[in-house]
């Protein structure tokens, strides 16, 4: 049973395209919403597991050793607490990541989960992008906002999925191919089509991963 990790720029049509994955394949989304819900239900402070996020930003160090270590250990994300620091962040995104990748069927979205899971078996790891000038079109006519102010969230935007990627995951770089199977335009390419283009190449990752076993 196929997972499907999806990195997506802000203004790539990626949540329309995320939809149209789903449908078709029948699999669930695991969005930035569900992960909270399942952090709150654990007993993790989502206020401050939003505030960790925001302050990504403001960070200039590498990884720390100990997040270097976390991938290493046994680890029980779901500890309650009303705190939360670098080290439960990452463990509440690793367990839940992982268990959503082991029953299957499932679109991943955002959060570093092609890094994640990177070597997990049968995975289909997925870049969306588009050029900064046809993002902040579609956030112009999306939101009504100027020019000015789709290109500020924008560069927002960016930077926050950078850092959260460079800090967490050893200074790797999110925009970097290495981490993905499958790179979209979708200035180039309309949602329709990359959703069939995704869904199809999910189906023949499902079926590679049938026939080693893995």
């Amino acid at each position: 049973m196929a997972v499907i990790t999806i990195s997506r720029e802000l203004g790539s049509l990626g949540d329309v395209i995320c939809d149209l994955i789903c449908e078709d394949l029948g699999f669930c989304r695991v969005d930035k919403a569900l992960l909270l819900q399942i952090a709150e239900e654990a007993g993790i402070d989502v206020d401050a597991m939003l505030e960790l996020e925001r302050g990504f930003t403001q960070r200039s160090r590498l990884v720390s050793g100990e997040m270097t270590s976390l991938y290493r250990k046994q680890m029980t994300a779901f500890d309650k607490q009303g705190v939360i620091d670098d080290i439960t962040y990452a463990s509440v995104l690793k367990e839940t990541m992982e268990r959503y990748a082991r029953e299957g069927n499932a679109v991943i979205v955002g959060r570093g989960s092609q890094m994640i899971l990177h070597d997990w078996p049968g995975a289909l790891h997925v870049r969306l992008y588009a050029p900064e000038a046809v993002r902040a079109q579609r956030l112009m006519v999306r939101e009504g906002i100027s020019e000015a102010e789709a290109t500020r969230q924008i560069e927002q935007s960016d930077e926050q999925k950078r850092q959260l990627i460079r800090v967490m995951h050893n200074n790797a770089d999110w925009r970097n191919l290495k981490y993905y199977n499958l790179a979209i335009d979708t200035s180039a390419i309309g949602p329709e089509i990359a959703a069939k283009i995704i869904a199809l190449a999910a189906r023949a990752k499902d079926a590679e991963a049938a026939a080693t076993g893995s």
